[in-house]
């Protein structure tokens, strides 16, 4: 005999009682109920699906067609261009002939007959006395030649003695560029106007060192000095350097 049978049975029959002790009035078969309903709506719901399945049909596709006419709209209609108004063709002017002076001319004999080569129209008076001088005819003289000017020669410079006046100091020594016995020369060349100023300073012939040239180079530029001369003229001057 169980626990269960022997235990005395209670009903709790007041709101309040079972309100306090809701263990007492608990069903133990509420669980399996409530998973039972479950079980049957799942099963309810399967069997209405299959029973209400929609039948499905396969319905053949129409047939494309290979080409399909198109119908383009038609242009929309231009209006007509405005009338351009007519274009009266105006006749050249008459070009009047020049006037002219005819060339009236005589022999001394009016019976001996001759021809005069003459232009235009002529007309022969029976004496001298009624013929007229012909027309004097202008002709513009020609231009006056323009001699070239003058070649101006490149010159040797010296400085001191023959040479042209002015200041000409010689450049400094630059050390530590030749090794020793080694020389190295370059060649300048000058063009100096009438008045002693320098217009063309530059190198003609390098050294073959850069730093070299453009010290004499800068060196003749600024210290050199040509007082005027009078003329125009042109000079090359050569300048070598030589390590001890």
């Amino acid at each position: 005999m169980t626990s269960q049978a022997a235990a005395p049975h209670y009903e709790l029959k007041s709101d309040i009682a079972q309100f306090c002790l809701p263990m007492s009035s608990r069903d133990r078969y509420a669980k399996y109920a409530y998973a039972n309903s479950l079980y049957l709506a799942i099963l309810l719901i399967g069997v209405v699906g299959i029973a209400k399945t929609p039948v499905i049909t396969e319905k053949p596709l129409p047939e494309v067609a290979e080409f399909m006419p198109v119908e383009l709209p038609p242009p929309p209609e231009q209006a007509p261009p405005p009338d351009e108004p007519e274009q009266i063709e105006e006749a050249p002017p008459e070009v009047q002939p020049e006037a002219f002076t005819p060339v009236v001319v005589a022999p001394a004999n009016a019976n001996v007959v001759f021809s005069v080569p003459v232009e235009g129209p002529v007309l022969v008076a029976p004496s001298v006395a009624m013929a007229s001088a012909p027309p004097a005819v202008l002709r513009r003289p020609p231009p006056p030649s323009v001699a070239p000017p003058p070649t101006v020669q490149v010159m040797r410079m010296n400085r001191g003695k023959g040479g042209p006046p002015g200041v000409f100091p010689n450049p400094p020594f630059i050390p530590n560029l030749l090794k020793s016995g080694e020389s190295a020369s370059l060649e300048i060349y000058l063009e100096v106007d009438a008045d002693g100023t320098k217009t063309v300073v530059e190198i003609r012939r390098s050294s073959g060192i850069r730093e070299l040239d453009q010290r004499v180079l800068q060196h003749v530029r600024t210290r050199w000095r040509f007082d005027p001369i009078g003329e125009p003229r042109k000079y090359t001057w050569e300048y070598e350097m030589r390590a001890n």
